[in-house]
């Protein structure tokens, strides 16, 4: 199966691409964006598999000459410490892409007809369902999930994840840092806030199963059991040697999520919390 691979330099996308070359045949097209260093990448494919986009459908013009089966589309732009908050920038990789790509597939240059022979996998965001949260990110996320519904498509949605070898700006990541440091983590949301963590190896094995197995349902999440900021907290530092000692706001407010979709079937997560703090701080 021909695969085509957005968002290819992402933190689960390469993670994917391992596991794609490591346990299967298929054959796989990444995509990147343009001026991307590709360098590691390059250890599972080579350069002509590769594509750089620069915002315009113009730089997608070899997907034309590729029979693409599937595209599993985790391209994914969302404003943190890292990324400043460009609407431009926002839209383009989380609308506007996925656009691209069906328009670039669906137009057979061999034929001069239209092709619909292939499948999407879009990997999406919860926020989308959450009702506390306005903001460009979920209405660009919202337009596409819209797009893509009279589409081969199937979505699943994803909370928090975090792995080994993570450089994302994520919760995981600061209790660590601070762990380390001795400083004082101050939290901006009351210990009585709910956040869903998926370990990666728990997300890839749903992405494998997800390409290897349609599923009956066209909305799945990705998801484990919601616990409270304050219940991480006590997880991290009951498996740390270094404690992080963190401040609390003095808000008691919460966030009750109803998880709103099933988990694909055939699949649950295997790491809790534990587990897989276990794993990535080697304890």
């Amino acid at each position: 199966m021909n695969i085509l691979i957005t968002g290819a330099n992402g933190y689960l996308a390469k993670n994917l691409v391992r596991e794609l070359i490591n346990k299967t045949k298929h054959n796989l097209t990444l995509l990147v964006r343009k001026d991307s260093n590709v360098d590691e990448l390059l250890n599972y494919v080579n350069i002509e598999s590769v594509i750089f986009y620069d915002g315009k459908i113009e730089s997608l013009k070899d997907l034309k000459k590729i029979k693409i089966d599937l595209v599993f589309h985790l391209a994914n732009y969302y404003p943190d410490v890292n990324r400043p908050e460009i609407p431009e920038a926002i839209i383009s990789s989380n609308l506007t892409l996925i656009a691209n790509i069906v328009s670039s597939l669906e137009s057979d240059i061999n034929t001069g007809g239209d092709r619909k022979d292939f499948r999407i996998i879009n990997v999406t965001s919860y926020v989308i369902w959450d009702k506390g949260s306005d903001s460009l990110y979920k209405h660009t996320k919202y337009s596409a999930l819209c797009y893509l519904k009279n589409k081969n498509c199937q979505n699943y949605i994803l909370y928090d994840t975090y792995g080994k070898n993570d450089s994302r700006p994520k919760l995981i990541n600061y209790l660590i840092k601070y762990s380390k440091t001795g400083e004082k983590l101050y939290m901006k949301r009351s210990k009585n806030w709910e956040i869903n963590l998926v370990y990666f190896k728990d997300v890839i094995s749903a992405f494998m199963l997800a390409i290897e197995n349609e599923q009956e349902t066209d909305i799945l999440d990705i998801s484990s059991d919601f616990i409270t900021l304050k219940e991480v907290v006590d997880t991290f530092n009951e498996v740390s040697k270094n404690k992080v000692n963190v401040v609390w706001p003095e808000d008691y407010s919460s966030n009750p999520f109803i998880q709103a979709h099933v988990t694909p079937k055939g699949w649950k997560p295997k790491y809790n919390l534990f587990m897989g703090l276990t794993e990535i701080l080697k304890v």
